[in-house]
């Protein structure tokens, strides 16, 4: 497939990211749904009759996250999905939706209940999935595996600040031969004087490039 023509800048890219002087691409033009998501025109019905199902703690829960994810999510997004970039200048605005842990109660975790968790994170995803994934994996796989299996003492250690977003987590289970087949796993861990010995392969881990606490599987 060829490299795409825009109309902006001076020179674009080919697929393998080389320079081929053609003009960069204007996403904006090329791509008129990514227009952000504050500008979307809203809902003009309630088709399913989800509203019913939600409590008055999680309406406002949704409005919420909704509005801020549409204030400082939305109109930067379409400039990094260009750039294939990360906004991580982005995540100390997720952390003011109080959703980090979602789930997960104590140790500065909201604790809601999982239809609450469900919408605030379609909320989110309405406006940009990589976010929503960068969240989910934080919340939904790293927080929970020391919630449910570490000590007092990690949990002490390392809730508090993942639920801030001072620290992100990651959950390493895709493995380049069997991929997310727990059962088929060949990656071990064998106890040594100090620490642990881990022996394996991971491979497509979320949140792996950048965060500093890694859960293996």
């Amino acid at each position: 497939m060829g490299s795409l023509r825009g109309s902006g800048g001076a020179e674009g890219r080919s697929e393998d990211g080389g320079k081929t002087g053609l003009p960069a691409l204007e996403v904006t033009l090329a791509f008129p749904q990514a227009t952000p998501a504050s500008l979307f025109p809203p809902a003009v019905s309630d088709y399913y009759q989800l509203d019913d199902l939600l409590t008055d703690e999680e309406k406002a829960l949704r409005k919420k996250v909704r509005a801020i994810s549409e204030k400082e999510i939305a109109p930067v997004m379409t400039e990094y999905w260009e750039k294939a970039e990360f906004p991580f200048h982005a995540i100390s605005k997720l952390a003011t939706l109080d959703l980090t842990g979602l789930t997960t109660k104590g140790y500065g975790c909201p604790g809601l209940s999982i239809t609450a968790s469900a919408i605030s994170i379609a909320e989110v995803s309405q406006v940009d999935a990589s976010c929503s994934a960068f969240i989910l994996v934080h919340s939904s796989l790293a927080m929970p595996t020391i919630a449910l299996c570490g000590s007092e003492a990690q949990k002490q250690k390392y809730l508090p600040s993942l639920a801030q977003l001072k620290t992100v987590g990651c959950w390493a289970l895709t493995e380049p031969d069997y991929g997310s087949d727990a059962s088929s796993l060949r990656t071990s861990a064998t106890k040594v004087p100090g620490g642990w010995h881990l022996d394996g392969q991971k491979r497509w881990i979320g949140n792996s490039t950048f965060a500093p606490l890694q859960m293996c599987s």
